[in-house]
């Protein structure tokens, strides 16, 4: 039921998607063509770590961070060439006086695969190009699901390619018109002042049968327009096509929404001044019984900087969330979080449970700046330049055992003037406790590099095809990294704890 919901979700969301921004001849561009489409990249992250305690992390924990992190190199490589959908991606983790240890994501136009003797052997897992990973997240659960995940449909249809969309948008304008004139029949008109400031508001609240019954009829459409299912077709996968784009499926989504035991309305208000300036955007939704969310609704009003976004919910396990966004300037932003947490008296641990749990509020404000920078260039180098800074500020409310933190992050590009020079990305992220001055922080040095060898998943010798194994199988497979993962990293421990009191 849920997979057919989603199905609705985002095939509208698809359907309703703008063209993305052309791209545009930029530092931070060339640097992703080169590293991820054309050529090849190197980097290296080393760790600091400075405090003696912080209540951000337990005691244990930061004992354990202290010794390990200072002593471990991580190296990211990415090998390609240009006009082949190939490569690999190999990350590899290094602690003073271990043997390094390594995982590589493999790809190639049919098959995707993943191997490494940090996963304990030289085996390389195959499963074809279009089946996703993220099962292995819940192998068991999804043992012989007949629906693909319907989001990775979704990202492959927002992200296709921009003659695609510019094809898309005259079949999207008759889905639009016919919603446009189903939502006339539950609109009215009011007006009212707020603040001092008259308005006219148009508001729709739609009955949730409603809108089950129209999502029904538009489904309905859709199935019989073969020239908007065949456009769909070519940008998902086979599998997705199958389940979500044919119109033998249309009996099992009718099936999935009058199962749906969904209250509540629709609601949706749009609000204006006297001289049309938008007011208020808001959108309220009702969820089936069986759902994650009880309710859920998004508003946006203008603010000084621009304008201020809030959404707010419920969920059915307990539990009540509140968010907002303001934008304060260019680049800036605040806003705040409350949480009402589901909690055991006993333990005063947050669990997930039935019946009426205990609430635990939580809040905090946060703060978050972004400076892009601007390009430099310098004759006497040949070289273009860019920094890049961002940094959150979280700053618990009331009475609470978090402390006030900042994440920050400096990134550095530079590159020659030519399309063939190398582009150099260093900088570092870090994580501070504003209280105790505890602080982590990770260095990058990288560069994009002529391509170097790499393996090609689909010429590996006896490869073993995960995505033809039971969930069972592969339940026991990512018991078996699991364990070879926290090998690498208790011995890792024992012997940086030993190289540290040397």
């Amino acid at each position: 039921m849920k997979r057919g919901i989603a199905f609705i979700l985002a095939l509208l969301l698809a359907l309703s998607a703008a063209a993305a921004m052309a791209e545009d001849d930029t530092l931070l561009h060339k640097f992703y063509q080169q590293a991820a489409k054309e050529s090849a990249y190197r980097g290296t992250v080393t760790f600091t770590v400075i405090g003696e305690e912080t209540k951000a992390i337990p005691a244990e924990m930061w004992a354990l961070v202290k010794t390990l992190l200072p002593q471990t190199t991580v190296t990211i490589e990415h090998s390609t060439q240009r006009n082949k959908d190939e490569g690999e991606v190999g990350v590899t983790f290094a602690v003073s006086g271990q043997p390094s240890r390594k995982v590589s994501y493999l790809y190639d136009d049919k098959l995707t695969g993943i191997t490494g003797d940090l996963l304990g052997g030289d085996t390389v897992y195959a499963a074809a190009r279009e089946w996703s990973w993220t099962r292995l997240l819940s192998p068991a659960a999804r043992e012989g699901e007949a629906w693909p995940p319907v989001w990775q449909m979704l990202l492959n249809i927002l992200n296709a390619p921009e003659s695609w969309k510019e094809r898309a948008k005259p079949l999207l304008e008759k889905y639009e018109t016919r919603a446009a004139e189903w939502m006339n029949g539950f609109a009215s008109v009011s007006s009212g002042k707020e603040g001092g400031v008259p308005y006219s508001e148009l508001a729709c609240k739609i009955p949730a049968r409603e809108v089950k019954e129209e999502v029904k009829t538009l489904l309905t459409e859709l199935y019989q327009d073969q020239e908007t299912l065949n456009l769909l077709r070519e940008v998902v996968t086979p599998q997705e096509a199958a389940a979500y784009l044919q119109p033998a499926s249309l009996p099992a989504l009718t099936a999935v929404l009058e199962q749906m035991q969904m209250e509540g309305s629709v609601e949706i208000a749009r609000r204006h001044d006297s001289g049309g300036t938008a007011l208020l955007d808001s959108i309220s939704f009702p969820f089936a019984k069986d759902a994650m969310f009880t309710r859920l609704a998004f508003s946006v009003t203008p603010s000084e900087g621009g304008q201020a976004w809030r959404v707010t919910g419920a969920l059915k396990e307990g539990g009540e969330f509140d968010v907002s966004c303001e934008q304060a300037a260019s680049g800036n932003y605040t806003g705040s979080v409350a949480l009402l947490l589901p909690v055991k008296a006993d333990t005063a641990s947050f669990v997930v449970s039935g019946g009426a749990p205990e609430l635990k509020p939580v809040g905090f404000d946060y703060s978050f700046t972004l400076d892009q920078g601007e390009e430099a260039y310098s004759i006497a180098d040949d070289k273009s330049t860019q920094t890049i800074r961002a940094s959150l500020m979280i700053a618990p409310r009331g009475e609470s055992d978090i402390p006030m933190q900042v994440f920050s992050l400096t990134v550095n590009l530079s590159s020659g003037s030519s399309k063939q020079s190398p582009t150099h990305l260093d900088g570092n992220i870090s994580w501070m406790d504003m209280m105790s001055g505890a602080a982590i922080t990770a260095q990058l040095t990288s560069r994009t590099v002529a391509p170097f060898d790499y393996s090609v998943v689909s010429d590996a010798e006896n490869a073993v095809r995960i995505d033809r194994m039971t969930g069972e199988e592969r339940a026991e497979l990512v018991a078996a990294w699991t364990g070879s993962l926290a090998q690498f990293f208790t011995g890792a421990l024992i012997g940086g704890a030993a190289g540290a009191q040397e």
